[in-house]
């Protein structure tokens, strides 16, 4: 009777097994439990040498694949900042009558770098092929740096989960002004945060920083960042030096966009520069109730002048604080809680894919890749926020520069209007601080001598 009761045992732990692996199959939740599985096994490693170099040639080979195997046109702006770029490849300006680039000249930067490639190679490919090494470069990045606040397992981990994480794989499908403009400020960013910085670290600083933003213009972050940073570091001892040096660094980020824009309107691009002749535009869509701060072209109809506008906002901010109080809410849900790859790729719900000579629907594919994608963002989150908690007290200057653009950009899009690619530029930071949280993990288990743990991690 004893070995039957134990058989028992053993077929209820299998059968339940499987009703739990079921679960987690239909649900989708067993690809986050092998990817993570994965990176733990591979964190764990010894074997593996210059992890740096073989982690960046995983991931161009893996994004290389994507925009092979999901060729789909342009959309969106992006379609827009195309069509402009061949026009100017082929000495095209008339772009700038359009209302797109009239409006919004900063635009203009991301179209002339496009189209200086496309004049000198005449291939569409080769932007995306950048992309993907710009992309890798970031994946390359975010290990090394979580090395250098974390440890190497705590990093491998996290860089791993970046180079799968769906939502980049699919953007490396799509021209965004993103991949460059991460990579140029983020480079920027390791200036800013050396331990031994002098006034050169400043200038390089500020010249990359600056060619990120007139990519894309998010170099406000940094900027916001950087000066709440030195607030923080202040000594009154060093006064005169830290200001000649923060003071250096507006001077000259502020003139390389000053002069560009010149140089734009001279040169006959853009009687715009790259100037924004509506930055009220991204406040209305932000505070509308109804779209929960998502673009819509129904607010177009406001964009009659600057009094109109204002009033708009301050009607839609002010006129029910409840009502605000709500929005600020369910931004704060979409944002930073929710993944946001339905948003970005339901324009290729239609399209098919060729494998190995079969058409699969995208749609088919979607679901899958749309649960993996929340669950690695969701683990991220929180070891970012248990490494935050448990590192309060010893948190790194590095670690503490990227903590502040978290905040700086958790305030700025309550305001403004949201799409989830916005998150690309500080994703980079969350990966890189979730690494923190990732140790804490490690750390537990040694500390507690969880052995059952420890010989998986």
């Amino acid at each position: 009777m004893k070995k039957l009761s134990g058989l028992f045992v053993y077929v209820s732990i299998v059968v339940f097994s499987l009703v739990l692996f079921l679960y987690l199959f239909t649900n989708n939740f067993i690809w986050l439990i092998i990817a993570l599985g994965c990176s733990l096994f591979i964190a764990r490693s010894d074997r593996i040498k210059k992890f740096g170099v073989l982690l960046f040639i995983i991931s161009f080979v893996v994004r290389l694949v994507f925009i092979i195997v999901l060729n789909f046109p342009q959309v969106y702006d992006f379609a827009t900042l195309l069509d402009a770029s061949h026009m100017f490849s082929q000495g095209d300006y008339s772009f700038n009558q359009w209302f797109h680039f009239h409006t919004w000249g900063y635009q203009t930067g991301f179209v002339i770098y496009q189209g200086f490639l496309l004049k000198l190679f005449h291939s569409e490919f080769l932007l995306k092929l950048l992309n993907i090494l710009y992309s890798s470069l970031l994946v390359l990045f975010i290990y090394k740096l979580s090395k250098r606040i974390s440890d190497e397992k705590s990093a491998r981990v996290v860089s791993i989960l970046y180079m799968i994480f769906p939502f980049y794989l699919f953007l490396n499908t799509v021209l965004v002004n993103s991949h460059l403009a991460t990579l140029l400020m983020y480079i920027g960013i390791l200036f800013l945060i050396k331990k031994e910085k002098c006034f050169k670290d400043y200038v390089i600083a500020a010249i990359l920083i600056s060619l990120g933003n007139i990519i894309r213009p998010e170099g406000i972050i940094v900027v916001l960042s950087l000066l709440v940073y030195e607030l923080f570091l202040f000594d009154k001892e060093k006064v005169v030096k830290s200001l000649i040096r923060v003071c250096s660094f507006l001077v000259v980020y502020f003139s390389i966009g000053f002069v560009s824009s010149f140089l734009v309107i001279k040169s006959g691009v853009n009687p715009s520069g790259l100037e924004n002749k509506d930055p009220l535009w991204k406040f209305i869509l932000g505070f509308n109730y109804e779209t929960c701060g998502y673009y819509t072209d129904d607010d177009s109809k406001y964009q009659v002048d600057r009094e109109t506008e204002i009033s708009i906002i301050k009607e839609r901010a002010l006129g029910d604080l409840s009502r605000t109080g709500k929005l600020m809410l369910c931004k704060i849900d979409h944002f930073w809680l929710s993944s946001g790859l339905d948003l970005e790729t339901g324009s290729f719900n239609d399209k098919s894919i060729n494998l190995f000579g079969v058409n699969v629907k995208f749609s088919d594919l979607s679901g899958i890749a749309m649960s993996f994608n929340q669950g690695v963002h969701m683990f991220i989150l929180s070891m970012f926020l248990l490494g935050i908690v448990v590192n309060r007290k010893r948190l790194s200057n590095e670690a503490l520069f990227l903590l502040i653009m978290c905040f700086v950009t958790f305030f700025v899009f309550l305001f403004i209007e949201i799409q989830p690619r916005y998150m690309y530029f500080i994703h980079v930071s969350l990966f890189i601080l979730a690494s923190l949280g990732v140790k804490s993990i490690y750390e537990f288990i040694s500390k507690y001598n969880i052995k059952c743990l420890k010989k998986v991690l």
